[in-house]
């Protein structure tokens, strides 16, 4: 009976697989539209090298939209005319979109869910190593819009994507904004470049549920006129889970790399293991501006570093004055303070320092920790959620033991 029950199973997969195809564009279909079009769930849609001038919807269909030379070779442009993808109608992760160039996309104040790039709303996509860049949106999202989905979002470039010119407000979100309820997973990218007049140079949430924001490197993005360089995190999007990231050369008027609007009552977001960099333009939270209701905030592990002579975290007291808890971290600027506002009662309290960290050369951003630094061998081992590989791929722990930020010096 077992023989024949895994017969029959393995039959059934065979036929699954066999019944899938493969649509060449250009040669079966000239268009990428066209391709969709005629595909049915389970097929690939396969994509020649080329620039392809459109703007295409994945139609609810649980397909893989992919190239055969990568991303540098394999644009898909937007033409200004509207966002280069769409996922509206209810996708799921088996609707992929991987190694292509997505630019020129724009979300006018029309589009249902921002996202110059890619616009996500009540859809849980899987968007993989692609280049997106240069988009722009009106609203919220100049790269990626993500609403009321819980798409995964990996190994992707996001850079050079912004608001375009004579539109105000919107959440932000330059390269990412995520809204309304969801689990969207954003890891291992590379965040770059984008900007935002308002808030959230880097990546917005808003309302956003319970994101995990991991392994991203969130650099030299502007919210120039806001507030988040890096991270804008307001709302019910406060159960963030943000690990392992690295931040530098952020800009934002309150919290150059990270900002934390929390709202009474809500879950609390986790950072672990993040080396955040303090940004221009914040003498207040280069690092790290917390403010709201913030005493549930968990620190574990992080190395929060401001920029000379400014401070590095500040939390704001207008709401609570209880501080967030912070366990194991290295708040430091040189000439400067680590941790003011109703956080400073915990400086030099569980495990928490204000040294320098030592890294490798911070002026070429190799922010890896130098033998002799006070960092290692630091971190609480018992920290929630803690990573097996740090952001170079290396063992978290060794010996017991974990290092505070990014990188493991083991």
């Amino acid at each position: 009976m077992r023989f024949y029950l895994g017969f029959v199973l393995t039959t059934s997969v065979a036929v699954s697989i066999a019944d899938a195809a493969t649509i060449n564009v250009p040669a079966d279909q000239p268009t990428i539209q066209a391709g969709i079009n005629a595909a049915s769930n389970g097929d690939t849609v396969l994509v020649a090298p080329g620039t392809y001038t459109e703007n295409i919807n994945f139609m609810g269909k649980a397909i893989t939209l992919t190239s055969s030379a990568g991303a540098k070779t394999t644009i898909i442009d937007g033409g200004q005319v509207a966002p280069v993808a769409t996922f509206s109608s209810g996708e799921g992760s088996k609707s992929i979109l991987r190694r292509f160039t997505l630019q020129n996309g724009v979300a006018t104040v029309d589009s249902s869910f921002g996202g110059g790039g890619v616009s996500i709303g009540g859809s849980s996509p899987t968007i993989a190593h692609n280049i997106i860049q240069n988009n722009s949106a009106c609203g919220d999202g100049g790269g990626i819009a993500v609403s009321a989905g819980s798409p995964l979002i990996k190994d992707n470039t996001i850079k050079n994507n912004f608001q375009f010119s004579g539109c105000e407000g919107g959440i932000g979100g330059g390269g990412i904004a995520v809204l309304s309820a969801g689990s969207a997973q954003i890891i291992g990218n590379k965040i770059q470049n984008n900007a935002w007049p308002g808030n959230g140079g880097g990546i917005a949430l808003d309302a956003a549920g319970t994101p995990t924001i991991m392994n991203n490197i969130i650099s030299n993005n502007s919210a120039a006129g806001g507030q988040g360089g890096g991270i804008y995190i307001i709302n019910d999007s406060t159960n963030a889970l943000i690990v392992q990231n690295l931040f530098y050369g952020n800009t934002g008027s309150q919290g150059g790399a990270i900002y934390l609007g929390i709202p009474d009552g809500s879950l609390p977001p986790v950072l672990v293991n993040n080396t955040i960099i303090g940004g221009t333009g914040a003498t207040q939270g280069s690092a790290v501006y917390a403010t709201g209701f913030d005493s549930h905030v968990q620190f574990f592990n992080n190395l929060m570093i401001g920029l000379s002579g400014q401070n590095a975290v500040y939390c704001d007291g207008t709401y609570s004055h209880q501080p967030p808890t912070f366990t194991n971290n290295d708040a430091y600027s040189l000439g400067g303070s680590g941790l003011e506002g109703t956080c400073a009662s915990e400086s030099k309290k569980n495990g928490n320092i204000s040294l320098d960290p030592l890294f490798v050369n911070p002026k070429h951003n190799k922010y890896q920790l130098q033998s002799g630094s006070p960092a290692i061998n630091a971190g609480d081992i018992s920290a929630p959620d803690l990573p097996k590989k740090d952001l170079a791929g290396k063992p978290r722990t060794v010996d017991g033991t974990v290092d505070m930020g990014a990188y493991e010096s083991q």
